[in-house]
């Protein structure tokens, strides 16, 4: 049996880059033939048959509960063959505590261990990070095999946690749904698009949405007809429409608050650049969906950006800051009214299929072992 936890609801319709990972996985499970249930937290009122739901919303420590007393329920349950799917490296302590000799584990990291703690403890997040590294030295010692999104990431990690795991840890990036693209032929964009920019995320800490619109403020300042779109929801949205507020140019800003998932490739028609200003990344899916859909991205050096896009063909990567990325849109914008939009590359493992393909394999091996 494989199972696979995640704090989300594979039916709901969270717009972030891990929960869509989920949803990927739940998707690439139904048809591989293998047995799996997901361990998940219930976000709207439907059920699955296939998803066990042990808490409900999105608070993580309340799942973490849920989790130790589902392992302790089951912990006699389980066999040598099975597969346990961790999505947070403190996630699989319940597992390795209560039944360590049942069954192999597998970690998957969407980031570097502690970052989020920066915009949330302030000075008291070195400590705290400092223990959770001590801990997690441990976690990935006894886990049988480690995911990352990224190269970037796997040598960080490499160099601040421990060595050994990380350096042989694979690199899977994160997945998204290649279906709501498939019947949607993929054109770059008209010239009348060339000026519209587009923002589509979360509204957090991590997305630093005042860079997209200081950006967009360099932009005009010459007196361009550049507009900005905003489209998420989070928990930075007052500080969002302040900064909106206090722009000379927030009557070219649109905020749309938080958008279905299946509106996205619609979205991405009607603009004509991605600007993705994150402090810090894994795998951006908006990234791969921008890519997909043939629209250039503007983004600041994170996580595997730079592995997606081809420089001065697809997009640009740039320096966290306005005027570097308002030098970035202004390339971008040529890009599309000289018509050279384009890939060198063909881009085959832009395809979901693709990506979650390596992660089966990695499930039938582990469970063969």
């Amino acid at each position: 049996m494989i199972y696979v936890f995640y704090n989300n609801d594979p039916l709901a319709q969270d717009q972030g880059g891990g929960a869509e990972h989920f949803r990927s996985l739940h998707r690439a499970l139904r048809g591989a033939g293998l047995p799996y249930r997901l361990i998940g937290a219930r976000l709207q009122p439907y059920d699955a048959a296939d998803v066990t739901y042990i808490s409900r919303g999105t608070s993580f420590l309340r799942f973490y509960v849920a989790l130790w007393l589902w392992f302790w329920r089951h912990r006699h349950a389980f066999a040598p063959g099975d597969v346990f799917h961790f999505h947070r490296n403190y996630a699989a302590w319940p597992k390795l505590l209560l039944c360590p000799e049942r069954g192999r584990v597998l970690i998957s990291y969407h980031n570097v261990t502690g970052r989020v703690l920066e915009s949330r403890l302030g000075r008291l997040a070195p400590p705290v990070r400092a223990l959770m590294i001590r801990l997690e030295r441990q976690v990935v010692r006894l886990a049988d095999a480690v995911i990352c999104v990224s190269r970037r990431d796997r040598e960080e990690l490499r160099e601040r946690v421990v060595d050994a795991p990380f350096a042989g840890a694979h690199v899977i990036p994160a997945a998204y749904d290649s279906d709501l693209f498939r019947h949607r032929s993929a054109t770059p964009p008209s010239p009348a698009l060339a000026t519209r920019l587009l923002v589509l995320g979360r509204i957090s800490h991590q997305k630093n949405l005042p860079l997209a619109i200081e950006t967009l403020e360099h932009l005009c300042a010459d007196g361009s007809d550049y507009t900005l779109t905003i489209a998420g929801a989070g928990e930075d949205g007052r500080e969002l429409m302040r900064r909106i507020a206090r722009s000379p140019c927030r009557h070219r800003i649109r905020w749309l608050g938080k958008i279905p998932h299946d509106d996205v490739p619609s979205l991405l028609s009607d603009h004509g650049i991605l600007l993705l200003t994150s402090r810090y990344e894994a795998s951006p899916t908006v990234v791969k969906e921008a890519l997909r859909s043939m629209r250039p991205v503007v983004s600041t050096d994170v996580g595997d950006v730079a592995d997606w896009i081809d420089e001065d063909g697809t997009g640009f990567v740039c320096a966290m800051e306005a005027g570097a990325l308002a030098r970035g849109v202004r390339r971008a914008t040529q890009l599309i009214l000289e018509g050279r939009y384009g890939a060198r590359g063909a881009p085959d493992t832009l395809d979901e299929r693709a990506i979650m393909s390596q992660v089966l394999r990695l499930y039938r091996w582990l469970a063969a072992v």
